[in-house]
């Protein structure tokens, strides 16, 4: 069990955590996917799915947290399992989306990040299952829970506008201008006249 000193981070991040779930439900209920080319929906569900998860590898650890006398390890060691199964069928997808658009590279940011967070988790829960007490596993869990929170607002974030808004496209966007829609060529937006 972790020291009482943890409680209240835990009890904050559950409260958090629920409501950024609450507030995911209703963006994926309102957005609209019927008029979306299937390459779109494609990334909304790999992205709606991610932030989801994320956001409840952060509830279930949170809420294990505060059970009284509960080996918070074996919690970290199966909730690792859990996004670890999830980041290699996401890569597996990346990279069969990758074969068919060569640019597409934003899917493995997204397994990077899950795999570092499954590795770092699943080293806490070995640590935690070895002393339950440990206080470096336990300000470990914090910063994973807040890990997952920022992964998954990074993701809901991304499911607004349906486009990249990570350091690298947003330095991109700032050197050249607005981008194009991924499935909009260049050559066929309305303010470009065609090379004649």
């Amino acid at each position: 069990m972790l020291a009482e000193e943890y409680r209240d981070f835990f009890v904050g991040a559950s409260g958090a955590t629920g409501a950024l779930i609450g507030l995911l439900f209703v963006a994926i209920s309102l957005a609209p996917r019927d008029d979306q080319p299937p390459t779109a929906r494609t990334a909304f569900r790999t992205r709606s799915s991610a932030a989801l998860l994320v956001f409840t590898n952060a509830l279930v650890l949170s809420l294990a947290a505060l059970v009284p006398g509960d080996d918070l390890g074996w919690w970290c060691i199966a909730c690792s399992a859990g996004v670890l199964a999830f980041s290699l069928a996401t890569l597996r997808s990346a990279i069969a989306e990758r074969r068919r658009t060569p640019r597409e590279l934003r899917s493995f940011g997204l397994v990077a990040a899950l795999l570092v967070i499954v590795a770092f988790e699943l080293r806490t829960g070995i640590r935690l299952v070895r002393d339950a007490a440990d206080p470096g596993a336990g300000r470990t869990l914090c910063y994973l829970v807040i890990a997952d929170l920022a992964v998954g607002i990074a993701r809901a974030w991304q499911l607004a506008s349906m486009r990249d808004t990570g350091l690298l496209a947003s330095l991109r966007t700032l050197a050249r201008g607005e981008p194009t829609d991924p499935e909009t060529p260049p050559t066929d937006r309305p303010d470009r006249q065609p090379d004649s």
